[in-house]
């Protein structure tokens, strides 16, 4: 578990709840919602809004002066032109920040979102075409995992590095790549898990169904990521707007 899947738990708990009352579209809605409101609420309170305001001000002031200066004094247009671009950078200076801070919790989101809306495994009964890394490795689908998420996960055997040893790696979730642990799964991990390190084999790649929240429409638009993400930015904007957040 990296970094940013600490909430995942807590996220899987509300949306098994949520699922008893609401369809899968329902509940990709409310977590665009409900991801907007901690965003917008985290950077409302982590930033200097009464300075951010100033600044903002003293940016359009900059900018007036630019627009009424008739420009025949050169060295008074470049002052001007300074001054315009240290309250800009004064302005991205107060923002950039909390605005970071605050989309933390987005990012575990989406992070989760992923993972639980992205992909689904196939019937017990359908074979799942796998791809490997290095090409031509010799590997074998030899069931599936009864223990995993979808309880329908391809399970394949694969070569270790000795002579005749074998490894059987079962994914723990519908994950389209496996691949050995790296740095960065400190922050972000693999719900599937990972390749043992004494093998050859530096990646596995499930051509995995994707999941579709929405019957309708063209393929991009029927997984979670449109549905999420219109709904972020259209309430981030309207709590913008509504309590006038700089």
């Amino acid at each position: 578990m990296g970094l940013f899947d600490w909430p995942a738990p807590a996220f899987t708990t509300l949306d098994d709840l949520m699922g008893d009352a609401i369809g899968p579209f329902g509940r990709v809605l409310i977590w665009g919602l409900l991801c907007a409101v901690v965003s917008m609420v985290l950077y409302r309170v982590l930033s200097p809004q009464t300075r951010i305001k100033q600044i903002k001000t003293d940016v359009k002031t900059a900018q007036k002066a630019m627009t009424d200066d008739d420009g025949e004094d050169f060295a008074h247009g470049m002052r001007l032109a300074r001054a315009q671009l240290g309250h800009s950078f004064k302005l991205v200076g107060f923002v950039i920040g909390p605005a970071v801070l605050a989309s933390m919790p987005a990012l575990a989101m989406i992070v989760w979102l992923d993972g639980q809306y992205g992909y689904r495994c196939p019937a017990p009964d359908q074979t799942v075409t796998i791809s490997v890394e290095p090409q031509g490795t010799p590997i074998e689908q030899v069931g599936i995992n009864s223990d995993a998420q979808d309880s329908s996960c391809p399970t394949v055997q694969i070569p270790g590095n000795l002579d005749g040893q074998t490894h059987v790696i079962a994914p723990a979730a519908a994950i389209p790549v496996m691949h050995q642990k790296v740095w960065w799964n400190h922050l972000i991990g693999n719900p599937a898990g990972y390749l043992p390190d004494d093998t050859p084999v530096t990646e596995l790649r499930f051509d995995l169904p994707a999941q579709e929240i929405i019957a309708f429409g063209p393929g991009w638009a029927r997984g979670w990521e449109l549905t999420f993400f219109v709904a972020l930015l259209l309430a981030s904007l309207g709590i913008k707007k509504g309590f006038r957040i700089e």
